[in-house]
């Protein structure tokens, strides 16, 4: 819209409403509510038409200058070409604070007509007392008429205001400038319906409390009633109206912009943009609808944009995960083939390598990684049985040992195959050394941990191990043992399980400052003792308490009562531990039963 046709279409509906009703009808009520002599009415009046007039065109001088000064203003911002604005950071700056005197604009006309009012009342009031003489009934009308006339004005002047410069929002310089919530005036809906009801709740109540006022001090010039009862009313429904139809059309206009918003997202219109034209809730509602809309957009092109190469990218995707499938498939090759060799490296380490007449030895390894490897499989682990014949100072002895090395899979395999190595190299020396023939098996037993301690200690305490190590002299059942963090020997002696607890347990081997071996435990075995040598994974089982929730098992009598209902059977006892929950480590058993000949 231009310039001129902005102005004249403000100043046609700005000065038509000051100009028909209230202008007119507070000269009426100033000449009925007072007593002057003729010749004082004319001055009064003429004081009163004189001011209107010149009051009303500085009014519409200052509106062309205001309006002269925001299109020039609109004018300065550059547009490159139809809808697209190129601005620089400065520029911007400048077309955001042009778009904000937009949203001022309608205060500063409300402003103006109350600074009017004053500009008219004050002065007409001053000169008839200059020119006449002091009335007091004079600076009552004028007080009365400010606060009757002032509040209607002030709303019909600022939604007229608002309503007319709407279009400047759509203009090309305008439009795209994109401005922040807090960056536009607050006046919501809520003050607007309090402010108007206040405006209008103000006309009646100061014009009956004028007429009031001015019958009790008998000045009230009328003898027909009825005249000043329709005029009442008039002054009353008249702005009533124009202030009720300036406040539903800025409903109106606000629930039209976003209306048409919405029926174009509906259309699927995803370029639609909703543009703030006013200070109230619709300025807000349009920030939220834009960064819907924006949103929506990016789904609906991502979208698109999907559907477009889906068969593509399905192909492509595919292809992806068929090579991963395929690395994953040579990784675990691989992997697998590492575990068979590790296998194949610890298996001759496990060994039981008993002659004996007087002992059966039964063996029991479940090691918890399972592999295949070439559609067989195995199993390995951190856990080890051991058993051999041997012979010291000339007497027949049974070598067992049962070792957990610490970690899960390889890192614990890795640590068994050491320690398996380390251990039959001892084993194999002490078996064609006779100098090592001649120690005592307590010395044996302090010497040769103590020697494996210390290769451990190599691994600067990354790799540890538990044991249970022990001798047992076949002729006699005596039985010489030590313990290294590990559980303790299982003794089931006629149908009852019992711990063969040291009086000292060594610090696992590699352990870092360890102290050295000193005592070692002597136990005598009795025709038909069942010894079970065994390692944490016996316990370590995962079960439900009896609140539903899953705990690792920490009574260690629980295994004791399944060494006796089993009488001492390896796999009775590994079945019943799966029964009783998830087991979570490995399982190493060894099952010494002591049989003296004179017992065969």
């Amino acid at each position: 819209m231009k310039r001129e046709t902005l102005f004249w279409d403000l100043t046609l509906k700005l000065e038509a409403f000051t100009h028909t009703v209230p202008v007119p009808f507070a000269v009426y009520y100033a000449i009925i509510t007072q007593k002057m002599e003729p010749a004082h009415w004319q001055i009064f009046i003429a004081l009163c038409v004189f001011f209107a007039t010149g009051i009303g065109l500085l009014g519409t001088f200052a509106r062309h200058l205001l309006l002269k000064y925001v299109y020039a203003k609109i004018e300065r911002i550059q547009v490159t070409s139809p809808g697209m604005i190129s601005l620089s950071k400065e520029e911007i700056e400048y077309a955001r604070s042009v778009k904000i005197l937009l949203f001022r604009y309608p205060l500063l006309e409300a402003i103006i007509i109350v600074i009017r009012w004053l500009s008219g009342v004050i002065p007409i009031s001053l000169l008839f007392f200059h020119l006449v003489t002091y009335m007091p009934s004079v600076t009552r009308s004028a007080i009365f008429t400010f606060l009757m006339i002032a509040p209607i004005s002030f709303v019909t002047y600022y939604f007229i205001s608002e309503n007319s410069i709407r279009c400047l929002f759509d203009l090309p310089q305008i439009k795209n400038i994109e401005l922040q919530e807090k960056d536009i005036p607050k006046f919501n809906y809520f003050t607007r319906i309090l402010v108007a009801f206040f405006s209008l709740a103000t006309l009646p109540f100061v014009i009956f409390s004028y007429i009031l006022y001015s019958l009790a001090m008998g000045e009230f010039a009328v003898n027909d009633p009825m005249i000043p009862i329709v005029t009442v009313s008039f002054i009353f429904v008249i702005p009533l109206i124009v202030c009720s139809y300036v406040v539903a059309k800025s409903v109106n206009e606000g629930l039209n912009e976003t209306s048409r918003s919405l029926g174009e997202l509906a259309n699927g219109n995803f370029d639609v943009v909703v543009t703030p034209k006013s200070s109230d809730d619709f300025a807000k509602q349009a920030f939220y609808l834009n960064s819907v809309i924006s949103k929506l957009k990016g789904m609906y092109e991502e979208i698109r944009t999907l559907n477009e190469g889906l068969e593509e990218k399905v192909i492509q995707r595919t292809d992806e995960l068929n090579q991963s499938l395929r690395d994953i498939s040579n990784l675990k090759i691989q992997q697998d083939g590492d575990y068979f060799l590790t296998y194949q490296l610890l298996n001759p380490l496990a060994i039981k390598d008993v002659d004996s007449n007087q002992l059966e030895v039964d063996h029991l390894v479940r090691q918890k990684k399972v592999f295949e490897y070439k559609n067989q499989r195995y199993d390995i682990g951190g856990d080890i049985n051991i058993s051999h014949s041997i012979v010291l100072q000339n007497r027949r002895f049974l070598l067992f040992a049962n070792a957990d090395a610490m970690g899960k899979s390889m890192q614990g395999a890795g640590g068994a195959l050491v320690f398996g190595a380390v251990f039959q190299s001892i084993v194999q020396r002490t078996k064609t050394d006779p100098g090592y023939q001649t120690l005592g098996p307590d010395d044996w037993l302090k010497y040769n941990l103590q020697e494996m301690h210390m290769i451990f200690e190599a691994f600067d305490g990354t790799m540890l191990v538990s044991l249970t190590m022990g001798l047992l002299e076949e002729d006699t059942g005596k039985l010489y043992f030590l313990n290294a963090e590990h559980p303790p020997i299982v003794l089931y002696r006629n149908g009852k399980a019992e711990y063969l607890l040291t009086d000292v347990s060594y610090r696992k081997l590699g352990t870092l400052g360890a102290m050295p071996i000193q005592n070692i435990k002597e136990f005598p075995l009795q025709p038909g003792d069942v010894l079970i040598i065994g390692s944490d994974g016996k316990d370590d089982v995962l079960r439900l308490d009896t609140n539903g929730k899953w705990e690792v098992n920490s009574d260690d009598e629980i295994f004791l009562h399944i060494v006796e209902s089993t009488e001492g059977n390896l796999l009775a006892i590994t079945k019943q531990i799966e029964s009783l929950g998830q087991v979570i480590d490995d399982i190493s058993l060894i099952r010494i039963c002591y049989l003296p000949k004179s017992k065969q």
